[in-house]
C-alpha cells in the first residue's frame, strides 16, 4: 500500500485560490450571459419594465443559472474561510 501524501496548508489555500478565481471568472460570464438574455427580452417584450421582464421564460432560466453558479461560487468561499481559514 501506498502512503497518500497530504499537501501542505499553502499548497492547499493556493489551490483553492485558484479554484475561487476560476469560479469567479464564471460567475462573470454568467452575468454577462443574463445581462444579454435582459436586453434580449427587454427587445421581445418592447418594454423595460422589470415586472414583464422578470416574467420572460428565457430569462427566468438564465436567472436560475445566475442563483445555481452564485450559490456554488458562495459554497467555495465558505469551504475556505471554514475548512482552510484562507479568506
Amino acid at each position: 500500500m501506498s502512503t497518500v501524501r497530504k499537501p501542505s496548508p499553502a499548497k492547499l489555500a493556493a489551490r483553492y485560490r485558484r479554484l475561487d478565481q476560476a469560479m469567479y471568472a464564471v460567475f462573470s460570464d454568467v452575468l454577462d450571459h443574463c445581462e444579454e438574455i435582459r436586453v434580449e427580452a427587454e427587445q421581445r417584450l418592447g418594454t423595460t419594465d422589470e415586472n414583464d421582464v422578470i416574467d420572460d421564460a428565457e430569462y427566468g432560466k438564465a436567472l436560475d443559472l445566475f442563483n445555481e453558479v452564485f450559490d456554488i461560487k458562495t459554497r467555495i468561499q465558505t469551504f475556505r474561510t471554514t475548512w482552510i481559514g484562507d479568506n
